[in-house]
């Protein structure tokens, strides 16, 4: 569809955006630095991704982890990935999709990125599973990281963490701008146009709404100037900071590509165009379909499929818009599946995951932790996190608390008030180099 007719990407999609209700100073510095957190929503199974094991029989007999021979696992560098399941229900086009949408992703990434395997995320529960993988605790009203990166590089700007859903709580520390369903993006963008996709069809005169403009932002400073208590005069000077800043919506919609994609990939590019028009520091993308109870193969491998399509397209998007160099992105899930078939050749939920990181600051072609051939977790060492693969010995079990470490490390957020506020209180890794 056309940029212009944004609105009408609610059909596609469900997008849309809500400004949030409190933001801060205007005309800040462009960011530098974006992050974009990709959530696979449902419990993906790392074992028919970046974790494969092959059909050979369980010591326990409960059947094989995967239906795939272990021959035939493919390799990207140092990245083992998943091939086509045997018995999986897809149609040849099916089959085409899926096998062109991992070997491209794979071929085309693997140098760049990293996985992390046997991660024990300590829970099978969706809603704590997702809060545990996006801010490294369990701990309820915690944020998530990309609310804890957007509130420490995204000081004045109207927008600086969009979200598409998955986990999103900002603990009060940044204004999130949510994609709900509304409808009302190009209004907010174009208020004085009656069509806003027409930018001839305006309901004042240009100089007159010039004249308005400066009405409201005159009486805007003057409820500013009459606040005398700090948290109101705070509020009031963040209201007028994202009413009268350089920072508009409109920027968001000219680098919008011509026609705008729906689903994973619309949010993509919605995700590289605000963080190309300087407005946003981070983003929350989701794609579902993971929670595969039966008819685990076809169902899985396809959602698999979309979603590294949409990751190819994000990176494809950040690029057109000079900024893949700039932009960290991590994936990951509630948690795993189980590393055998239900009867109705499903999965169920399982504690053991993976995430995979790349882009800015990620040492690319690794491969950190890594399970039992029955897919249970091995601990590393904290030094070299090189695997033990004794599943008793000695070393350290990785946690979604390692990662967010970590990644505050990167970012620059460890050791800050913010990282004192909401602390993770586990070892330090050099999990991103």
């Amino acid at each position: 569809m056309n940029r212009r007719m944004f609105m009408k990407l609610v059909a596609a999609t469900g997008m849309a955006y809500t400004l949030p209700a409190v933001s801060t100073k205007a005309q800040a510095a462009p960011p530098d630095r974006f992050w974009v957190m990709v959530h696979a929503g449902g419990g993906w199974d790392p074992t028919s991704l970046v974790d494969p094991k092959g059909d050979a029989p369980r010591s326990d007999g409960r059947g094989p982890v995967n239906s795939f021979a272990a021959a035939d696992i493919k390799q990207a560098g140092n990245i083992r990935y998943a091939p086509l399941p045997v018995t999986n229900r897809l149609s040849a086009d099916e089959q085409t999709r899926v096998e062109t949408a991992f070997d491209t992703f794979f071929t085309n990434h693997g140098s760049n990125l990293l996985v992390i395997n046997g991660i024990d995320t300590q829970t099978n529960s969706h809603t704590v599973g997702t809060r545990t993988v996006w801010s490294g605790t369990s701990n309820m009203g915690n944020p998530a990281f990309a609310a804890m990166v957007a509130a420490a590089n995204g000081d004045g700007l109207p927008m600086p963490f969009v979200t598409n859903g998955g986990y999103d709580n900002t603990a009060g520390l940044v204004g999130a701008s949510r994609v709900s369903g509304s409808g009302q993006f190009n209004r907010l963008a174009y208020p004085n146009r009656d069509n806003p996709n027409n930018e001839n069809d305006l309901l004042l005169d240009s100089d007159l709404y010039a004249l308005v403009e400066d009405a409201m932002t005159q009486r805007l400073d003057t409820l500013r100037q009459r606040e005398r208590l700090p948290q109101r005069r705070r509020l009031a000077s963040e209201l007028f900071g994202v009413r009268t800043g350089e920072n508009s919506l409109d920027r968001i919609v000219d680098k919008l590509p011509e026609r705008v994609s729906g689903g994973i990939k619309g949010q993509a590019e919605m995700a590289a165009a605000a963080f190309a028009a300087g407005l946003a520091v981070s983003a929350n993308l989701t794609s579902g379909g993971f929670d595969t109870h039966g008819d685990h193969d076809r169902r899985q491998f396809l959602s698999l499929a979309t979603l590294l399509e949409g990751l190819e397209h994000l990176w494809s998007e950040l690029q057109r818009q000079g900024i893949a160099d700039r932009t960290t992105i991590l994936v990951g899930s509630d948690f795993g599946r189980t590393p055998y078939y239900n009867g109705g050749n499903g999965k169920d939920h399982w504690n053991v995951t993976s995430m995979m990181a790349f882009g800015a600051g990620i040492s690319g072609n690794q491969v950190i932790g890594g399970t039992t051939p029955e897919f249970r977790t091995l601990k590393v060492n904290p030094s070299t996190l090189e695997v033990n693969p004794d599943p008793d010995g000695d070393g350290l079990t990785l946690t979604t608390a390692h990662i967010h470490q970590s990644l505050r490390r990167i970012a620059g957020i460890e050791g800050t008030e913010m990282d004192r506020m909401y602390p993770i209180g586990v070892e330090q890794l050099a999990l991103f180099g």
